[in-house]
């Protein structure tokens, strides 16, 4: 009875066997942990806020965007989400992910944040908006 225990292998591990299945297993696995973001329609999402940044229909966009997939963890979509200044919840839930990637990014997308960032900290007419950009400057 050992020895069938031993030939014995799920159709998943005889998959993994083969390098072509395993990978696209791993890919699966993958998107499943990545969650909405996982989903095929991700980037072409994504690529759409991008579109809509400077129209009327940048705001929409956005909060639909958040809705369906959380805030964005590219450093190109969350910089765009600190101009909707009216959604403040959103503006400032996008400088606590871009301060928390702040090791991660090149020193172009370091200037650009600390631009921006000062920006809002000295045109804001939030002031809560503007004292909290203030603070996050003082972190880079």
């Amino acid at each position: 009875m050992k020895k069938k225990e031993k030939d014995y292998k799920s159709s998943i591990e005889k998959a993994l066997e083969d390098p072509i299945r395993k990978s696209q297993y791993l890919k699966q696995v993958e998107q499943l942990f990545k969650g909405p973001k996982g989903d095929p329609n991700h980037a072409k999402d994504l690529q759409k806020l991008h579109d809509a940044y400077g129209t009327k229909g940048f705001r929409s966009k956005a909060k639909a965007y958040i809705k369906k997939y959380g805030l964005p963890d590219e450093y190109g979509a969350l910089i765009l989400l600190l101009d909707l200044t009216s959604e403040k919840r959103i503006v400032i839930d996008a400088m606590e992910k871009l301060i928390e990637m702040k090791e991660k990014l090149s020193t172009h997308e370091l200037k650009g944040l600390k631009s921006k960032l000062r920006t809002l900290s000295l045109t804001s007419k939030d002031i809560e908006l503007s004292e909290i950009a203030e603070e996050f400057l003082g972190e880079l």
